[in-house]
């Protein structure tokens, strides 16, 4: 037996006619109805057989457990005790499942029957302890067993689809939503939309809300246009946020602190810190209190560009309207303090935290280490990880270690890193690939190339739980290269691609490099001629390391050729492609030629270099009397 949903269903809801294209269908199955429907993307088609109602439930008569209707209503004190306990947990969730599952069993055999409420208090408690698939397996026992059911239970499970990523099962209900003569409102098709959105289907998302507008099926508010916006955020389009932002203005729904954050936030990432900064001004000119997650994003922003006075002013503010710095601020402050080398100030700020009642977390003390070990002070990150960490009772994590090992890899201190390398199991931690890949990188670094091929074969290449990205090729491929072992590289990157990595453009620049400095000029040059088809566009870098092959080669004509191409395909040359070719002109004894060149770096504001200046010296020391060199040496050296 099949039914179809009728056309009156469809022309009713506008948005399920442009979506469902007709495929989606109920289908009738040892009583009880299944949801079936197919097509080619979350919001137009949904491939999945979803038990969900009882086949009674699915009568085109007007549907008797809508939530106006009346219940017997007992004064029986277990009634009064369950429905108690029902309205806590709905807030706080269960201290455990089997004690949610046993009140449910309790309830299906109480008469009579709790109201509809009570039941969804217990699926939204279900919901706060975050067991998503036993609240939606409950939701469809009580579809089956005949218990009313809400416009609020259906979110509720169309809410658990959304977070187990199975939207296309919230899409199917609700579909079963309407049919049982339910009327969707904002809250549902808001958590569609997140659910899309957390799925990594933006475009779905905006299509939905488009058509919400167009067939005017909700009124959207501020939570829609917010989830929305978040979407766009994470997906770097700020611009279009923040003109969907203007249109919600427009229509007439006001913004509020979540939104000026998620756009704040965005406008930082993208280091647009002064905008955000006038979204900041904009929001409390009209009465929206901004929180301490305002004021840390800006915060951050704000130390990204070393701008302190900025920094201390958003601070001076944050105090004026009583808003405490959190965990968060401080460890933005000693993670930046840190990176400028101002160890000093990142100490006084967690000192000034502890004041404050904050408690420093692992997050915290792995900034401050990362800060000595940028001045190569590793020995005391080592004591802060040893001696002030546990002194606190803060458990080290496997970053605290990998800051520790890149630290003394950097201080070729190897031996020192693999000891703590090995440590890491010993304390209950993985290392991750960032982990392995500074080790690699620390025994190419001292040039025991030896050990870093080892390394890489046994602990990396045959560790099924690690997945190795570009970085890690990268290294191998500059560690190879830098030792000669060119064949070996070039093996090793076929392998790699036919493992199904997609090597970006700093890992051609590794193979080009390499391949051009050990005598392997035209495999370079083939490599650099096929990026295009890769779908890579080279950079400055690239085209400079060509431009030094073709010179160290003599190929002159060809160094000149490339370097008049990169500009007419909008690579502009930088002060090192400029001085790479003067060098190279020099080298070939076209003086004149080098002169041409100087005058228009000069012009865009560039300057010889002193590997430049140097061979321009010992040229007019070996040709004194060379007049272009004369001429040269009076422009650039006088």
């Amino acid at each position: 037996m099949r039914r179809a949903f009728s056309v009156s269903l469809l022309r009713s809801n506008p948005l399920l006619l442009s979506h469902s294209s007709g495929n989606s269908a109920v289908v009738a199955l040892d009583n009880h109805y299944y949801f079936n429907s197919s097509s080619s993307c979350c919001c137009t088609t949904f491939t999945s057989t979803f038990h969900v109602y009882a086949i009674s439930h699915f009568s085109t008569n007007p549907n008797p457990f809508k939530p106006n209707s009346t219940f017997p209503y007992s004064s029986n004190p277990t009634h009064a005790r369950l429905k108690q306990l029902l309205l806590e947990k709905s807030k706080t969730g269960f201290d455990k499942l089997d004690d949610a599952l046993v009140v449910f069993d309790k309830m299906l055999h109480i008469k009579p029957l709790l109201p509809v409420i009570n039941f969804n208090q217990l699926l939204a408690a279900l919901v706060k302890m975050k067991e998503h698939s036993v609240a939606v397996s409950l939701f469809k026992d009580m579809c089956v067993k005949g218990i009313p059911v809400d416009l609020f239970t259906f979110n509720t499970a169309i809410n658990c689809f959304c977070h187990l990523n199975r939207v296309d099962y919230a899409f199917s209900l609700l579909a079963g939503t309407i049919k049982r003569g339910f009327h969707p409102d904002v809250v549902t098709y808001n958590t569609l939309i997140r659910g899309l959105i957390s799925q990594d289907n933006p475009a779905e998302a905006q299509l939905l809300f488009t058509n919400l507008i167009r067939f005017k099926l909700i009124q959207p508010d501020v939570v829609t246009y917010n989830t929305i916006i978040n979407g766009l955020c994470k997906r770097g389009h700020a611009s279009t946020a923040v003109t969907l932002f203007r249109y919600m203005e427009k229509k007439g729904c006001q913004p509020d602190t979540v939104t000026y954050n998620t756009l704040i936030d965005c406008l930082c990432k993208l280091r647009l810190v002064d905008q955000a900064l006038g979204l900041l001004h904009e929001m409390t000119k009209k009465g929206i209190t901004p929180n301490v997650i305002t004021y840390n994003s800006l915060i951050q922003g704000l130390c990204d560009f070393n701008r302190w006075q900025d920094v201390n002013q958003l601070l001076s503010e944050m105090n004026t309207r009583n808003i405490s710095p959190d965990v968060h601020t401080f460890n933005i402050l000693v993670d930046a303090y840190g990176k400028e080398g101002m160890i000093n100030d990142a100490e006084d700020v967690i000192e000034f935290m502890i004041q404050r009642g904050q408690h420093p977390d692992v997050v915290t003390y792995n900034a401050l280490m990362d800060g000595y070990c940028l001045r190569g002070e590793v020995d005391k990150a080592l004591a802060v990880l040893e001696t002030t960490m546990k002194r606190r009772g803060i458990v080290p994590d496997t970053r605290s270690y990998t800051i520790l090992i890149n630290g003394y890899c950097k201080k070729l201190k190897v031996d020192r890193a693999v000891d703590l390398f090995q440590q890491l199991p010993r304390e209950g931690l993985s290392p991750t690939i960032y982990t392995y890949n500074t080790i690699l990188q620390g025994y190419f670094l001292t040039g025991r190339h030896v050990e870093a091929r080892n390394f890489f074969k046994e602990k990396m290449m045959l560790n099924k739980a690690l997945t190795l990205d570009n970085f890690t090729c990268s290294i191998l491929l500059h560690g190879l290269c830098q030792n000669r072992f060119v064949v070996e590289a070039l093996s090793f990157f076929d392998t790699m691609l036919s493992a199904g990595l997609i090597p970006n453009i700093c890992i051609y620049n590794t193979l080009i490099d390499g391949l051009s400095k050990n005598g392997h000029l035209e495999k370079a040059r083939s490599l650099f001629d096929n990026l295009p088809l890769k779908g890579l566009r080279p950079h400055v870098k690239t085209y400079t390391m060509m431009i030094q092959a073709y010179c160290h080669d003599g190929l002159l004509n060809d160094a000149n050729e490339l370097f008049l191409k990169m500009e007419a395909n909008g690579c502009l040359p930088d002060d090192v492609t400029y001085n790479t070719l003067i060098r190279g002109f020099f080298h070939n004894k076209k003086y004149n030629e080098a002169g041409v060149l100087m005058d228009e770096m000069c012009a865009r504001g560039f300057s010889a270099d002193a590997s430049t200046a140097s061979a321009l010296l010992d040229l007019l020391k070996s040709q004194e009397q060379n007049p272009a060199l004369l001429a040269l040496r009076k422009k650039f050296l006088t």
